[in-house]
């Protein structure tokens, strides 16, 4: 479980009451594959594997998207796929040279999905076009904290996640996406919630860019980088 601190901005000081923490109710992540069974993945995709949060706890506690004794079976051979991570918590398996239909295999030797590549070449993933992003944070009772961004258009469909990536372009945090909506939140966090393992959250004047990843696990270019704006609102309690 990862809890990122709230940042305090403009010399602000304040200290959530500890009652707070208190109140939360037990949260737990789980490992969940994204791409849909019986997919053709295109070349420069994958298998999208995801950690996020779960409704009810299990014996594996916080479970990671990057499981590195998860195989690859194609036909009668199976082997540890290669891993690439676009942020902490979302992953895609690759298939490699894999021909045929292809299977991710679970610790247990059970397939937990199925696909196969597909020969054809995909169009590219367009890039975010952002208007706006900002960080933004109530410190209270309640305290929660978010980035959020405005697009020109809605995401592409079949787009699952926005990426929010630091000033060297790597992927800090992200969420699945709101469906035909310019409103996007990469990164968003409360008192009683959690967020995968090295999630971190930029602080406002940084330089950030974001970036799309689809269902098979195909990334889109970065928009422009932008500094991230900021502002600190008032609790309501």
């Amino acid at each position: 479980m990862h809890r990122v601190p709230l940042l305090v901005l403009a010399a602000a000081f304040v200290v959530p009451p500890p009652a707070a923490a208190a109140d939360c109710a037990p949260a737990d992540l789980q490992t969940v594959v994204i791409t849909r069974q019986d997919a053709a993945v295109p070349a420069d995709g994958g298998i999208l594997v995801v950690s996020t949060a779960g409704g009810t706890r299990t014996p594996e506690k916080n479970a990671e998207a990057v499981r590195p004794t998860w195989k690859l079976r194609a036909g009668a051979s199976s082997s540890a796929p290669k891993i690439d991570v676009y942020a902490p918590g979302l992953a895609v398996y690759r298939l490699g040279a894999v021909k045929g239909a292809a299977e991710l295999l679970d610790d247990d030797g059970k397939a937990v999905v199925k696909v196969t590549p597909d020969p054809a070449k995909a169009a590219p993933l367009a890039a975010p076009n952002v208007k706006k992003i900002e960080y933004l944070a109530t410190l209270s009772r309640r305290s929660w904290q978010r980035i959020e961004v405005t697009l020109d258009a809605a995401p592409p469909a079949g787009t699952y996640a926005i990426v929010i990536a630091d000033a060297k372009g790597k992927g800090v945090s992200w969420s699945a996406v709101n469906a035909g909506s310019t409103q996007q939140f990469p990164y968003t966090h409360s008192d009683c919630g959690v967020v995968p393992n090295g999630t971190s959250v930029p602080s406002p004047g940084e330089t950030v860019s974001v970036f799309f990843v689809d269902g098979a696990g195909r990334r889109s270019a970065a928009s422009k980088p932008l500094k991230l704006g900021g502002k600190l609102r008032p609790g309501s309690d």
